[in-house]
């Protein structure tokens, strides 16, 4: 079972079509459906990918080979806009608190300059 919404908003020359929950089989025949009753005189094309949970990367093929055919038939211009999720995070480097910094480096230094003897003497 497939979970999913597409909606569309069209004015003047421009249509966004908004694709939200999972981009699966059934999402991407309705935004090919969408796309081929488009007004021709629709010169920009949006697809909104914002609500987007999970992708189907068949699905994803499908809907990229309409844009590119809608694309080359009416010389028009295709917008993409993708989840947040789906971009990459970046991570803090770790951070030490307080006295943290001169423990542990205290500790490391003493292990580091223990004499070390091979002869008993």
């Amino acid at each position: 079972m497939d979970f999913y919404q597409v909606a569309v908003e069209s004015h003047g020359a421009a249509t966004t079509i908004y694709v939200s929950g999972f981009l699966a089989q059934l999402a991407a025949a309705r935004v090919e459906e969408i796309v081929a009753a488009t007004p021709e005189n629709v010169r920009v094309l949006r697809i909104d990918l914002r609500g987007v949970e999970l992708i189907d990367p068949s699905a994803f093929v499908i809907v990229a080979r309409t844009l590119g055919r809608w694309r080359d038939a009416t010389r028009g211009r295709v917008c993409l806009q993708f989840p947040e999720r789906s971009a990459r995070r970046h991570t803090p480097p770790v951070a030490l608190y307080g006295d943290q910094r001169s423990t542990m480096g205290s500790a490391v230094s003493r292990a580091m300059s223990w004499p070390m003897s091979t002869s008993p003497g």
